[in-house]
């Protein structure tokens, strides 16, 4: 990292529902973030509120979509209409937004707190922003029609912050919190999550010095990121631009409260294999892994969460045995893997499957057409029993602390490589820019 850095984070004015135009119930309005949303979910949101999020961020196509009518200008007229009639109001203040999410996960209770903030976006080559995941041509196509047309950041990306040498930010994201009514409270689903406008001078110059020097991970919205980037550039090179662009709406979570900050597996299942069956498996990787079979699906997630953390496994359905598959000698297997790549990244589980497994042992297309992503274990094994897969490997959750510190490395792991749960609701709060 480079000395001397200063993260550029402000408050900002953002745009709220107004709750006597939406019925008063803010959990009509809100959604999860768009690239989590199925067909059926999106029809079920617009059937919950006229004035539902989904309406901006993920609307629906129309057979008669043309250049000048389709989903990306009708999010902007909508998203304009409902500021004209009072529907989405901005705040008169600059505000950072502390953002508390309560939820259950594996048994237990867990609480996230964060923040809302403007990011200052950085150049890619000045590294004072760390990505950690490579990132789909399509979606950034898509985000990018979106931010064109609204002038708006519709929701936070999902970052991390480290702030070395200033302890925990959590202490103080609660004192800024304490004694005040949350502006939004909504449950659904076993998850609370409660928004509080902070505008006080202190607590905001206090929030401000905090993040001064921090080092920021995006750890959920690599796409928006880049199209935030790549949309504040365009607009760099039109006559009389403001600046406007130049930040991005941002959500902060303290790196260093690790035990609430939840990773959960992202699992991989592919189309087409380039041969069929559990043997040929076997054989093709018993140079580098061991294998032993697993009763069940279920059984087989339990093998992998009780392996030694330095150890790196994977598991394989093809249809008939759910196997566990042991990496033996790991310098022998990294050196296999044809990238040049640090062996903080080539020793991670998601890395070795798709370098070493997919590319060099078993020929995998691992292209976007051939790869599904399914975060629930029993969906992946039923795709491949269903028969429209062929394969499906199961993976560990990657640490918060291998995310560091590959992200500080300037490596990208593969996409796909993380999914930070709970998700940030959008609707919540918008930064309209334009």
């Amino acid at each position: 990292m480079e000395s001397g850095f200063m993260a550029e984070v402000r408050p900002f004015k953002g745009l709220f529902y107004d709750r006597s135009k939406i019925g008063g119930d803010y959990s009509s309005v809100v959604a999860p973030p768009y690239d989590v949303i199925s067909d059926r979910m999106r029809d079920a949101l617009y059937a919950r509120n006229q004035y539902n999020v989904i309406r901006l961020i993920l609307g629906k196509a129309s057979e008669g979509d043309n250049e000048k009518d389709n989903t990306y200008t009708r999010a902007a007229a909508t998203i304009n209409k409902w500021m004209d009639d009072g529907v989405l109001v901005r705040d008169k203040n600059e505000n950072f937004y502390v953002y508390l999410q309560e939820y259950p996960y594996r048994g237990k209770k867990f609480s996230r707190l964060g923040f809302i903030g403007l990011m200052k976006i950085e150049d890619s080559e000045r590294n004072k922003i760390y990505p950690h995941e490579k990132t789909l041509a399509k979606p950034k196509a898509d985000r990018m029609n979106l931010i064109s047309k609204v002038g708006a950041n519709l929701s936070p990306i999902f970052s991390l912050f480290s702030t070395p040498g200033k302890g925990s930010a959590r202490g103080l994201l609660e004192k800024t919190i304490t004694g005040k009514e949350p502006v939004i409270d909504v449950s659904e689903n076993g998850e609370r999550e409660r928004l509080w406008k902070i505008d006080d001078p202190g607590a905001l110059d206090s929030i401000v010095d905090m993040m001064k020097e921090a080092r920021v991970f995006i750890a959920d919205g690599h796409h928006r990121y880049e199209v935030a980037r790549q949309y504040r550039d365009m607009m760099r090179r039109e006559s009389g631009y403001d600046g406007s662009a130049d930040h991005v709406m941002m959500y902060f979570a303290d790196m260093s409260d690790v035990e609430n900050l939840t990773v959960m597996a992202t699992h991989r299942v592919v189309k087409k294999m380039p041969f069929r069956g559990d043997e040929d498996a076997k054989r093709l990787l018993s140079g580098h892994f061991s294998s032993r079979v697993c009763s069940s699906v279920e059984s087989l997630i339990e093998c992998l969460d009780a392996v030694e953390e330095n150890e790196q496994v994977f598991g394989y359905f093809g249809g008939n045995e759910y196997l566990l598959f042991s990496a033996g000698d790991v310098r022998a297997l990294t050196s296999a893997m044809p990238e040049a790549r640090r062996m903080e990244w080539k020793t991670l589980d998601v890395s070795i499957l798709h370098s070493a497994v997919f590319k060099t042992f078993l020929s995998v297309d691992d292209g976007e057409g051939n790869i599904t992503y399914v975060r629930d274990a029993g969906k992946a094994a039923h795709l491949v029993s269903d028969g429209s897969h062929e394969a499906a490997f199961f993976l560990r959750a990657t640490r918060v602390s291998q995310i560091k510190a590959v992200a500080e490395l300037g490596e990208m792991m593969p996409q796909k490589s993380t999914y930070f749960y709970p998700k940030l609701l959008s609707g919540l709060v918008i930064n309209k820019f334009r």
